[in-house]
């Protein structure tokens, strides 16, 4: 799987790039339209919202594993895809995506909102929904695949999705450390700026890492594949 993640990001990363930069948009426009905070609790507010950001990055990251399919499954199949090919390929991964990965996030918190486990074992096994999205059959038949696909490599979806996961809260911990907390007595408007620039460095930077976790996550999909 390794192998078959790092082929393809030297191969695409300009078009997985293109892709993470379509699906991230909504949470790149709110972080970059977020102000400069004016005193001390609207910086706070500031550093709740980036946190608020980072856990909605989860969204767009499985939308994006429908992206990349296409380009991970043609360097599986030894039959690379163009880059336009990709890229077009991607865009239209993307769209089919979108269903299946709502209903999986609608799972997810479901799960979550009775216990925390139901709705972990749910993202875990329906991760790879955007890879199933260009599959025959309904919505349901489509979730089944993804299940299919996930149960005989969970635990290569489990470490996927933790690592993914420790990447993007520790990306956004090591950025919080260069904030100016707690604020001087006399904070500057320098100051305040570091603030916003917070949300818009931890939120591009999680875009720029995902495509990497997307990645892995089609490739684990195209492995379990009964013909791979």
């Amino acid at each position: 799987m390794t192998s078959l993640l790092l082929r393809t990001y030297v191969r695409y990363a300009f078009v997985t790039t293109v892709l993470a930069a379509i699906v991230f948009a909504p949470l790149l426009y709110l972080a970059f339209k977020l102000k400069v905070p004016a005193d001390v609790a609207q910086a706070k507010g500031v550093v709740r919202t980036a946190w608020l950001l980072v856990g909605l990055s989860l969204a767009p990251l499985l939308v994006l594993v429908g992206g990349v399919t296409p380009a991970v499954r043609s360097v599986a199949d030894g039959r690379p895809l163009s880059q336009l090919g990709a890229l077009r390929a991607g865009v239209a991964g993307l769209a089919r995506a979108a269903l299946p990965c709502a209903v999986v996030l609608l799972a997810t918190v479901i799960g979550s909102l009775a216990l925390v486990l139901p709705g972990l074992a749910a993202l875990a096994l329906l991760a790879l929904a955007g890879a199933t999205a260009d599959g025959g059959g309904d919505l349901a038949a489509r979730l089944h695949a993804a299940v299919s696909l996930a149960r005989p490599r969970i635990v290569s979806v489990i470490i996927t999705l933790v690592v993914t996961a420790a990447a993007f809260v520790g990306a956004t911990y090591a950025l919080s450390r260069g904030l100016p907390i707690p604020l001087p007595k006399a904070a500057t408007p320098e100051h305040f700026a570091a603030f916003q620039l917070f949300v818009r460095y931890a939120i591009t930077a999680i875009a720029l890492f995902a495509p990497l976790c997307a990645i892995a996550l089609a490739a684990i999909a195209a492995r379990a594949r009964p013909s791979a």
